[in-house]
C-alpha cells in the first residue's frame, strides 16, 4: 500500500499550522491512497490505461453538499483535484471528483468529495482510506490522537481528531455511490456543519 501524498496548500507551499487564519493560507485536501486488499476481495485497477480512466473533474458533486455554511459560500479547489489526479491510487479508484473548501475568519473546511469506479468500494476499502487521508490530514497538526462514529444527517460519520485541534470527518453515501471526507478547523466546526447536511 503506498502512502499518502503531503497535503500543502494549494499555491504549493507547505500548510499552516493549526493557530495560523485559515482563510490566508487554505490547506489542501490529501489524497487517500489505495489500500490493500483482503483474501477474495478484487483490486482495483493500478494501471492509468487511457486519458478516459483519469477521474473527471466533476462540480456538480458540490451538490451534495449545501451551499454554505453559517452564510460563507462552498466553492470548489481546482487546484487539489489537479494534484490528485497525479497520484495513481487516486486514479484506480475514483470515477470522478470534485474538491470543496469554504472558510470564514478562523473556521474553514476542505475535502473531498469522490464517486469511486464500481466494485471499489469495500468495508476494507473504507477503513484504509479513512486511515490514509487521516494520516495526511493530521500530519498538518501534530498526528492523529482519537478516532469516533457519530450520527451526522441520518447517517454515520467516522471523525478523526488531530493533536492540533484538526478534525477529520469521512460518510459513505451507498446510493450515490460517493465518498466524502472533509477536514475541519475552527470553533464552528464547518466539516461537521457540512457533514450533517449532506444530501440525499
Amino acid at each position: 500500500m503506498t502512502t499518502l501524498l503531503a497535503a500543502t496548500t494549494a499555491a504549493g507551499c507547505g500548510g499552516p499550522s493549526p493557530t495560523s487564519t485559515p482563510a490566508a493560507s487554505p490547506l489542501a485536501s490529501p489524497t487517500p491512497a489505495i489500500p490493500s486488499t483482503t483474501p477474495g476481495e478484487t483490486a482495483p485497477p493500478t494501471s492509468l490505461g487511457s486519458a478516459a480512466d483519469v477521474p473527471a473533474n466533476d462540480p456538480s458533486l458540490l451538490a451534495l453538499l449545501p451551499a454554505t455554511v453559517d452564510g460563507a459560500a462552498v466553492t470548489e479547489e481546482p487546484e487539489s483535484f489537479a494534484e490528485a489526479i497525479g497520484d495513481p491510487d487516486f486514479v484506480a479508484s475514483v470515477e470522478a471528483a470534485a474538491f470543496p473548501f469554504v472558510a470564514r475568519s478562523a473556521d474553514l473546511a476542505s475535502g473531498v468529495v469522490a464517486r469511486l469506479r464500481p466494485g471499489v468500494f469495500s468495508d476494507a476499502f473504507f477503513r484504509d482510506w479513512r486511515d490514509s487521508y487521516n494520516a495526511g490530514a493530521c500530519a498538518q497538526a501534530g498526528g492523529v490522537v482519537g478516532n469516533a462514529e457519530a450520527q451526522l444527517g441520518g447517517r454515520t460519520v467516522y471523525i478523526a481528531s488531530c493533536a492540533g485541534g484538526l478534525l477529520v470527518y469521512h460518510a459513505w453515501l451507498d446510493q450515490e455511490g460517493v465518498l466524502v471526507s472533509m477536514f475541519s478547523l475552527g470553533e464552528g466546526r464547518f466539516g461537521e456543519q457540512l457533514m450533517d447536511g449532506l444530501q440525499p
